[in-house]
């Protein structure tokens, strides 16, 4: 959607008419410069030199061209657009891709049976959104590549890395599923499912696909398989993932469809079989919407800017002009005018110098702006370097043994909260990107040591910018960041990577381990000795100077520091999420620049307008006392369209503002905002009114601001409504007090009855239109939506109890081989990242 961010700068072009109104009443005096004979001719005021006068007025048309180019760019033009930001769980679903050799056969489509795999799942991830997906890898056995997850980007990267003959020659069908299985098995996705794409039948591995199939169904997780390939002889060419040789011949295809039927039955799904790349996308298209569960979601607005764009094009037509002018035409100068065109000449070049100023979008200062979440997430930064070996903590376990028993700890409390794990040393990775597939970070918890990775050094910095790109743009989650670490670091980057964060609204919480004394260690030569200690004091002068900077304003990022050993440190840190994941309302701020273009704008507005006036001006034929009339009506027309300049500016300054002293002018501020927000709800534009009435929310704790409050209160929260947040709007409508007007807890307590209609909560829609009829029982919406209500909870009850589980001895499965199973799944994710050690000798004295 096209939209002006300042549409009052448009009034600038009223200078264009204003200056031929001048002229035209001899205010200003155009310059004339007589031609030549040769030209002239003898005539009065004549030209036929008709190139000439064709140049000249396109000369005249470019400045024009560029002037109003310059005041829409003044304007602010920005084209809007929309994404979806899921509030609310879809289902969970991993890809089990088979990377045997025979998936290397060219039969779909003239592409491998990989590539088609792998190219289709790669468009099915981007258009069906709002999914957590995983991968999981089978040869002779099978792997988790990607837990499953929402942050796409992680999903395809590994995807596109996979390659036939990475996990071995077998194919351990069972292994991968039961990978799958425990995977997703503490899942509280509403949905769950196994896509299982393969051309062969289970050969190698240590569990059967039937078990695994079993186990699956056990687990509310229905299993879909897709044989894919067509039977017979078909070419065949792959490179060997181990050796790096190349083979080709022709492979005998002849895979068993009725063995993965069965195995498909028993998990309660489906089987697919594909021999084209449209059937591949139709099976997994048609398997995903089977799948799709209701979602809640909002709206994230990016607006994309155009004004340097047209500032460019402004500067290139003023830049031709003046080019032509001087050098093509040569323009004659006399030398009675020459000192005021040297001086209109001056202020036109020092506004070109504007012009090209704010072509740049300069910017100073910053203003906090407030950014909407609905749940938490933590990405956990562990420093596995050598220092973190030292062995100064309780029972004398080494930093790094008991920060991995911390964050198991604090595991076991953030149920329900999405966590990612990067590694620092030299550098930092993203091992795992944000899931609740706790298996899977506890499983690399266990394993984690300094030959994860091969980089020496400790660079704390880069870990934390690796934990801040986590996160994704349109994440509906608030990221929290701690860091596992001594304080040790061998480059200095941690204290600007923080006020990255910080400036992205992401609180940094560091949590120390280790004593205070030096203890002993050896460096990642293996020979040298160096000492080591938790470094508070850098920590906590790291953390001074960063709240130093951010101390003016009110609502800044928290930071903090807290040794692991220090009572109450865990519940700090827990109390930084939602409680089991519930999805709650966060507020955070990141720290914004503030524009300053538009500032370099004006001044380029005001010296072409005194060029003008510098050659033109008469004092002497209008006087003085006209003059500065003139001259204050000027000014006054130009201040309407500067006046509407300061939209964008004055917004930032007034946060900043704000952030350094209370307003004592409440009401008159916030009542503005809550007509701003009105229109923009008559409008439509949901989300502009949501930040507008909680901006008012945000500061309404005083007695006197009640009024305000409630009614803010009721707005936001019909708002959100509008824009598909019930839940958020729900929690609004709970927190006007019974002080309100009648009307206002009316409304509220009836609007909230119809949310939790819709959503089905029956009983909570009927108690809320009961509180509704208790203010006013005279409304007659309110009985007949109770009576609905009422009579909808009894039909709910009359289904639940037709619909009695089986007993428990029809539902009991074998637990002992689930567990088994499971333990060997784990015990697998293990070798896989010890596997990924290097194996790279580092004869560095500095890597401590």
């Amino acid at each position: 959607m096209f939209s002006f961010q300042n549409p009052a700068g448009l009034l600038l072009v009223l200078l264009i008419p204003l200056f031929y109104i001048l002229r035209k009443f001899k205010i200003l005096n155009q310059t004339v410069i007589y031609a030549v004979l040769g030209d002239w001719e003898g005539k009065y005021f004549e030209w036929h030199g008709s190139l000439r006068k064709f140049v000249s007025a396109l000369i005249k048309l470019m400045i024009g061209a560029g002037f109003i180019l310059s005041v829409i760019a003044f304007a602010d033009p920005v084209i809007s657009t929309q994404e979806k930001v899921y509030t609310s769980l879809g289902n969970d679903i991993i890809f089990v891709v088979d990377t045997s050799p025979s998936m290397a056969a060219k039969d779909i489509d003239g592409s491998t049976r990989i590539d088609a795999a792998r190219n289709t799942i790669t468009s099915l991830v981007q258009n069906y959104e709002g999914f957590r997906y995983g991968i999981v890898a089978l040869g002779s056995n099978a792997s988790v590549l990607v837990p499953p997850t929402a942050v796409s980007s992680a999903f395809t990267k590994k995807l596109g890395e996979i390659q036939v003959g990475m996990m071995g020659n077998g194919s351990a069908i069972g292994d991968g599923l039961s990978t799958a299985v425990c995977h997703l098995a503490s899942s509280k996705a509403p949905k769950k499912c196994i896509i299982l794409l393969t051309d062969g039948e289970n050969n190698a591995g240590e569990i059967h696909p039937q078990t695994a199939a079993k186990l699956a169904a056990d687990n509310n997780i229905t299993l879909y398989i897709v044989g894919i390939g067509t039977k017979g002889r078909i070419s065949i060419e792959y490179t060997d993932y181990a050796t790096g040789k190349l083979y080709s011949g022709y492979l005998e295809s002849d895979f068993d469809s009725n063995q993965l039927k069965k195995i498909a039955e028993l998990g309660q799904g489906r089987y697919f079989e594909v021999q084209t790349v449209d059937e591949l996308g139709r099976s997994l298209s048609s398997v995903v919407k089977n799948e799709a569960v209701s979602q809640s979601f909002t709206y994230k607005t990016t607006s994309t800017s155009y004004y340097q764009k047209l500032i460019f094009i402004a500067m290139i037509l003023f830049a031709a002009a003046a080019f032509i002018k001087r050098v093509i035409l040569q323009e004659y100068i006399p030398f009675r005018l020459k000192p005021s065109l040297i001086l209109r000449s001056v202020f036109q070049i020092l506004a070109f110098v504007m012009l090209c100023i704010a072509h740049t979008g300069i910017s100073w200062g910053t203003y906090l702006a407030p950014v909407q979440k609905n749940s938490t997430a933590v990405s956990m930064v562990f420093d596995i370097s050598n220092s973190m070996l030292a062995h100064d903590e309780a029972d004398r376990k080494s930093r790094l043994e008991a920060s991995r028993v911390y964050a198991k700890k604090l595991l076991s409390r953030m149920d329900g909260t999405s966590v990612s794990v990067v590694l620092a040393k030299g550098e930092g990775i993203t091992a795992i990107p944000l899931t609740e597939d706790f298996a899977m970070v506890d499983s690399l918890l266990e394993v984690m040591n300094p030959g994860l990775m091969t980089a020496p050094g400790s660079s704390l910095g880069k870990g934390v910018l690796a934990a801040k790109e986590s996160f994704p743009q349109n994440f509906s989650s608030a990221g929290r960041i701690w860091i596992f670490t001594d304080g040790e670091e061998t480059d200095g980057t941690l204290q600007n990577a923080i006020s990255e964060c910080t400036k992205y609204g992401i609180p940094v919480s560091i949590i120390g381990f280790g004593g205070e004394d030096e203890s002993q260690i050896l460096a990642g030569d293996g020979k040298t000795i160096v000492y080591s200690a938790l470094r508070t004091d850098k920590i906590e002068k790291i953390l001074e100077s960063i709240h130093e900077k951010s101390k003016s304003f009110k609502n800044k990022t928290p930071v903090i520091f807290a040794k692991a050993s220090d009572v109450g440190t865990a519940s700090k840190l827990l109390s930084q999420i939602s409680k089991n994941g519930e999805n709650t309302q966060i507020v955070s701020y990141e720290a914004r620049p503030v524009p300053r273009y538009k500032f370099f704008l004006i001044l380029a507005f005001i010296l072409l307008s005194a060029s003008f006036f510098a050659a033109e001006f008469d004092l002497k034929y209008f006087g003085q006392k006209k003059a500065g009339s003139v001259l204050m009506i000027f000014a006054m027309i130009a201040a309407l369209g500067i006046t509407g300049c300061s939209n964008q500016n004055s917004n930032a300054e007034a946060v900043e503002k704000e952030s350094r002293q209370e307003r004592k002018l409440f009401g008159t501020t916030d009542s503005t905002k809550v007509l701003l927000g009105t229109y923009e709800w008559h409008k439509k534009n949901y989300r502009k009114a949501v930040a507008m009435y909680l901006s008012v929310v945000e500061k309404s704790d005083d007695e006197e601001k009640n009024q305000t409050l409630n009614y803010s209160l009721y707005d936001l929260a019909t708002a959100y409504s509008m824009s598909g947040e019930e839940n958020a709007a729900l929690e609004r409508y709970s927190q006007i007090s019974s002080d309100a007007p009648q009307i206002v807890r009316y409304n509220a307590y009836y609007n909230a009855g119809i949310i939790a209609h819709n959503q089905g909560n029956f009983d909570s829609a009927s108690e809320y239109f009961r509180k509704a009829l208790e203010i006013d029982n005279t409304r007659l919406e309110a009985k007949i939506n109770l009576e609905l209500s009422i009579q909808m909870t009894e039909a709910q009850s009359r289904q639940n109890e037709s619909e009695i589980l089986p007993t428990h001895e029809e539902k009991e499965h074998n637990q002992d081989l689930e567990n088994t199973v499971f333990q060997h799944i784990k015990e697998n994710d293990k070798k896989q990242w010890k596997n990924s050690e290097s194996n790279q000798q580092q004869n560095l004295s500095e890597d401590y």
